[in-house]
């Protein structure tokens, strides 16, 4: 879908092996604390930070599908990322999720700079698996580091409505064709939907 919306764009489809090598080429100084992950989810979390902050562009997750052409989201932005539904943030009791599943930015962005020089020193608090993989590379630790920086006006964030409209239990009713008007009018007014599928995390009832 996002090839169909974005003809003109290039893509690439990062896999494991070429994370590794782009760490391992572009930024040494990290490849120590990229292999001493203990799961493989937060090197893929900890990678897409440091090829946004290489490359530039934007960065979506596998299970993210496209409704409309995103371009207009996008003019004239240092960086951009999307709000979790407020369902979730009250499930965890925070004030705000800004999700890494969705980032755009332009080469040498300063936050990105500081997200890549951020996440040696963040230490998960809790033996919970979900929870120290979301504290120590995922969208918990993304807006922690957002939180404390100061240059907040040059970030972009999202309404979670924008691209983000479902929450996690709505994308499972969505997934087996269960989607109620409240729902189908969420998915009308979006640019895209993520459906949460985390393969990377137990199930969670």
């Amino acid at each position: 879908t996002w090839k169909d919306k974005h003809p003109d764009w290039e893509y690439i489809l990062w896999t494991d092996e070429m994370n590794y090598e782009f760490i391992k080429k572009f930024f040494p100084e990290f490849l120590l604390k990229y292999e001493s992950y203990p799961n493989n989810i937060q090197r893929v979390d900890a990678v897409r930070y440091f090829i946004l902050y290489k490359l530039g562009g934007l960065f979506i997750d596998l299970d993210f599908e496209c409704i409309e052409n995103v371009e207009a989201l996008l003019l004239d932005v240092e960086c951009a990322f999307g709000l979790e539904p407020q369902e979730h943030c009250d499930q965890f009791k925070k004030d705000k999720i800004i999700c890494n599943a969705f980032m755009a930015s332009k080469p040498q962005n300063h936050f990105f700079y500081t997200i890549c020089n951020s996440l040696s020193s963040l230490i998960a608090n809790n033996s919970n698996y979900l929870n120290s993989v979301l504290a120590t590379t995922g969208p918990f630790a993304l807006t922690e580091i957002y939180n404390n920086y100061k240059f907040k006006e040059k970030i972009k964030l999202l309404a979670s409505e924008t691209i983000y409209p479902l929450t996690v239990k709505e994308t499972r009713r969505a997934l087996n064709n269960d989607i109620d008007q409240k729902m189908q009018k969420k998915i009308d007014n979006a640019y895209a939907v993520h459906y949460f599928l985390g393969s990377w995390y137990k199930k969670i009832s």
